[in-house]
């Protein structure tokens, strides 16, 4: 039941995502990047849509949407979990290390650089210079830490270790601007001024509800929550506004 309701939430942002991109455009082109949520298992890039098993990124031709075709395989890993793009790269995150892919051939990415952590379960999110990521222990991902990290990746081959935070047993993230949202299980959302990502400061929580997973979009926010899928705007970042729910 929980995956067919994540897919139902990244099919959601996805298809609002190729919604704005038509109305803006007079092709039929793919959306440049498809918006999913960071505990994604897919995402779209260009006419490329990329998916990833426990061990493998698949590579997928869809610039003709009736007759999409298997291009590619690469092995990354052990026990991957999420695919989040950004510009160009593949951020992506397993039990053990964030690995971070060009796409400079799109049929055949290859690996940028790695990082290794501790383990546990890990969503990821990226601008041009910053990843965050959560990791979150429990029985499936095999530890007990729980906390947010943040990487310095302007040198893309060395991405370094600034900062470390710790959590209840955060999920989800998504980032805005110079505002990171971090699903922080029964602790709410947490709302994360990261403009100095050395001192990355806690605005406020959101402890209304229990939430997953979030995609932050030009005003609006989709949230995952254990029962459903919230709405928010986040016009003003200091303040961001639930509009409504659809729930079980």
């Amino acid at each position: 039941m929980m995956k067919s309701k994540y897919l139902i939430f990244i099919l959601a942002a996805i298809l609002f995502a190729a919604a704005c991109t038509k109305n803006s455009s007079t092709t039929s082109a793919p959306p440049s990047t498809g918006q999913g949520g960071s505990l994604a298992r897919f995402t779209i890039m260009g006419t490329r849509l990329y998916t990833v098993d426990g061990a493998y990124l698949h590579v997928f031709d869809i610039s003709n949407n009736s007759q999409p075709q298997y291009k590619n395989k690469v092995y990354v890993g052990w026990a991957i979990e999420a695919i989040f793009p950004f510009k160009g790269k593949l951020f992506i995150a397993s039990n053990t290390a964030m690995y971070i892919y060009n796409t400079n051939n799109p049929d055949l990415p290859a690996m940028d650089s790695y990082v290794q952590h501790l383990t546990g379960c890990d969503p990821v999110v990226a601008n041009d210079s910053i990843a965050f990521l959560t990791i979150h222990g429990g029985n499936r991902c095999g530890s007990s830490i729980n906390q947010l990290q943040v990487y310095d990746i302007r040198n893309i081959a060395y991405p370094t270790l600034i900062q470390t935070i710790p959590m209840t047993r955060p999920m989800g993230l998504g980032l805005k601007d110079s505002v990171l949202f971090v699903c922080d299980n029964t602790s709410g959302m947490r709302v994360m001024n990261v403009k100095n990502p050395y001192q990355v400061q806690e605005m406020y929580r959101v402890t209304t509800e229990t939430f997953i997973d979030v995609i932050p979009m030009d005003s609006i926010m989709l949230c995952m929550m254990p029962n459903g899928v919230a709405f928010y705007n986040i016009t003003n970042l200091n303040q961001i506004q639930k509009l409504g729910e659809v729930k079980d």
